[in-house]
């Protein structure tokens, strides 16, 4: 057991599910707690794990393409569902996260995967998290079963268009095997909505693609099918797979397409308004927030007392529950200096340069910037919550 478990937690280990941040879990158990940072800061102990590592793709990237020499290991759905439940019930978990191989067939994966979370809720009672993968190009009445049964579906649509699927699995048709999937479970979610909603994940840093190619796409992803988020894992090399020697995905180019994609998503922004580097890459150096700041002086400074929501969250240092609580403040009286910020969720330090207060610049001599590397999430964005 503790061999299987310990093969599929690692392979699982790409399907990306929410922020992660260093934190004290003594009772890791092989490892197969993944701790997603959820709302208001607090990590969620998911169980994060494969049904199967069988696989009948073969993309180039992947660790479990068919034709690798590796380990392959199943969990039966009762066995799975049962280990689950042990592990909630001592209090090491707080959810699961299932995805699958495609062992076979992806239907007959797809029902295996159903059946684990059927499990859960009708024999163990288990009303808790639970995010569910999609397998591509599976029947209809599979996705509806699952959900009746899920808290969140996903499926990974990989890539950013169909040049880019193909420099990772050639076999694999964008638009009518992931594109198309996805699009039939958004157009679920309207009719019965999920809790936790749809999201998607993008392999980042293998195919090709600039972020500029990505932030087109997602741009269109929200828009279109209205997903709860879109998440980008950075390429690895894995030996033994054609990729093997490709040079991995900077973590910072991660976390830059995750600062461009809550200006998309939460901020307003549209693309064309995102500063890229010659080779359509945002700028690793500074967030895009401040970049686009910088390159655009005419809209700046913003007057803290007159300025809507709309204007404050494109204040660098500033997001929107920093926003909203400015505002909230102001309506008691003026706000005429940055002491009356204190205790407001922002990057003072940073904010103060692009902000005015009844017309006055103020500066802030305190409030040290933290840096990228020790920060992966600044201040002045919201969290990815995986509820």
């Amino acid at each position: 057991m503790s061999r299987k478990l310990r093969t599929l937690r690692e392979t699982a280990r790409f399907d990306v599910c929410g922020y992660t941040k260093p934190v004290d879990l003594s009772y890791h158990l092989n490892s197969f707690i993944y701790p997603a940072v959820g709302e208001k800061g607090r990590v969620y102990r998911l169980f994060k794990v494969l049904l199967s590592n069988f696989c009948k793709a073969n993309c180039f990237y992947c660790m479990n393409r068919k034709d690798r020499d590796y380990p392959r290991y199943r969990f039966e759905p009762a066995e799975l569902a049962g280990l689950f439940f042990s592990l909630w019930k001592k209090g090491y978990v707080d959810g699961l996260f299932l995805s699958s191989s495609i062992d076979g067939d992806a239907n007959n994966t797809q029902e295996k995967m159903n059946r684990v979370v059927e499990i859960l809720r009708k024999k163990y009672n288990y009303s808790g998290y639970i995010h569910l993968k999609v397998m591509p190009g599976v029947d209809e009445n599979l996705i509806k079963k699952a959900f009746k049964l899920s808290s969140r579906l996903s499926l990974n649509i990989e890539a950013p268009g169909t040049k880019f699927l193909k420099n990772l699995s050639p076999d694999k048709d964008f638009s009518a095997l992931l594109l198309k999937n996805l699009k039939k479970i958004c157009l679920l979610n309207r009719e019965y909505p999920l809790p936790a909603g749809i999201t998607s994940q993008i392999v980042v840093g293998a195919g090709g693609e600039t972020d500029r190619d990505i932030m087109g796409f997602i741009f269109r992803l929200y828009r279109k099918f209205n997903l709860k988020r879109v998440y980008y894992s950075g390429f690895e090399p894995i030996i033994k797979t054609p990729m093997e020697n490709l040079p991995p995905c900077a973590p910072l180019r991660e976390l830059r397409l995750y600062q461009a994609d809550i200006l998309i998503k939460q901020y307003g922004f549209s693309p064309s308004e995102l500063v890229f580097d010659k080779k359509g890459n945002l700028l690793l150096d500074k967030d895009p927030k401040l970049v686009w700041a910088e390159n655009n002086p005419e809209r700046f400074p913003v007057e803290v007392n007159n300025a809507s929501i709309e204007e404050l969250v494109r204040v660098p240092g500033i997001g929107l529950t920093g926003a909203q609580r400015i505002i909230s403040r102001r309506k008691e009286k003026r706000i005429g200096s940055l002491d009356e910020l204190n205790g407001i969720r922002i990057n003072i330090s940073l904010s103060s340069k692009f902000l005015t207060f009844n017309g006055r610049y103020f500066k802030s001599e305190s409030c040290l910037i933290p840096s990228d590397e020790n920060n992966p999430v600044k201040e002045e964005y919201e969290p990815v919550y995986i509820k």
